[in-house]
């Protein structure tokens, strides 16, 4: 018989046999320590890792509360700045024309403020010294007989030290204006000098009041007198043959007078010796 049919008569006769597993030797006890160890060692890798995750998480927390810190600082930040702007709201408007206007009407009315109370300053000044004015004149009226010309004179002078106060707090600049050369923005002439010197034409000759001027606008103009080049008179060629004409001409009577006065004294002498 062959083999296979061996095989098939002992599964019919025996059925599914299963193979029984070898006997597994009892390891030695130094294998068994090295095994311990190696056990030991990947417990502590494991915990290890474990407590580098922890050390993870804790930065992680960390790192989130630092930026929900900084978060509730910026959202305070925006808080402010929407409740005080320090400029105008520009979110409502969307182009640039519209935006760059706001901006315009801002400083138009920040401008306008300080010019109001520069105003009012000056304002102020005035008032108190159209008082003192009053009071003066009054105080003069009872001296009227007393006082002379000087002490009037002297009176009024005072009040030009005021208004030099006044204006110059109110940021009016006042004094000549810094040009050798005429310059009609903030200089106004009054009389013109004549030279015959072409370098001096146009030159400032004598500056006669000050100039007032805030910021950029001339309020007064400063009063001058300018140099104006003059060229010298140059005889013409007709007027030299006239005079030359009228020489030569004084000269021909000179000699017919000349010529006629020894004729005249023969005929004198002539007419003496008849009558002899």
């Amino acid at each position: 018989m062959s083999e296979n049919s061996k095989k098939l008569k002992n599964f019919l006769k025996n059925g599914l046999q299963v193979k029984s597993e070898p006997e597994v030797e009892e390891p030695e006890p130094e294998y068994i320590e090295e095994t311990v160890d190696e056990e030991y060692d990947e417990v502590d890798i494991e915990e290890d890792a474990g407590s580098t995750s922890f050390q993870t998480n804790e930065e992680l927390e960390d790192t989130i509360l630092a930026l929900k810190a900084q978060i509730e600082e910026l959202q305070e930040t925006v808080k402010d700045l929407r409740e005080n702007p320090p400029f105008p709201d520009m979110s409502p408007f969307v182009t640039t024309r519209e935006q760059i206007k706001s901006l315009t009407n801002a400083i138009d009315r920040q401008n306008i403020e300080i010019t109001n109370k520069t105003l009012t300053k000056s304002m102020e000044q005035i008032a108190a010294m159209r008082e003192d004015f009053f009071k003066l004149c009054s105080g003069m009226r009872e001296k009227i007989d007393v006082m002379s010309a000087k002490d009037v004179l002297s009176s009024f002078e005072a009040y030009e030290v005021d208004m030099e106060n006044i204006l110059t707090d109110g940021g009016v600049f006042i004094g000549h204006f810094p040009y050798d050369s005429l310059n009609t923005i903030h200089q106004r002439i009054v009389d013109v000098v004549p030279t015959n010197d072409q370098d001096k034409n146009g030159l400032i000759a004598e500056r006669l009041s000050d100039g007032y001027k805030l910021g950029n606008k001339v309020l007064f103009k400063e009063k001058v007198t300018v140099y104006k080049y003059v060229e010298e008179a140059i005889e013409t060629p007709s007027e030299e043959t006239d005079s030359e004409t009228t020489e030569v001409n004084t000269e021909e009577v000179s000699s017919k007078t000349v010529s006629e006065t020894p004729s005249e004294e023969k005929k004198t002498t002539n007419n003496t010796e008849e009558e002899e």
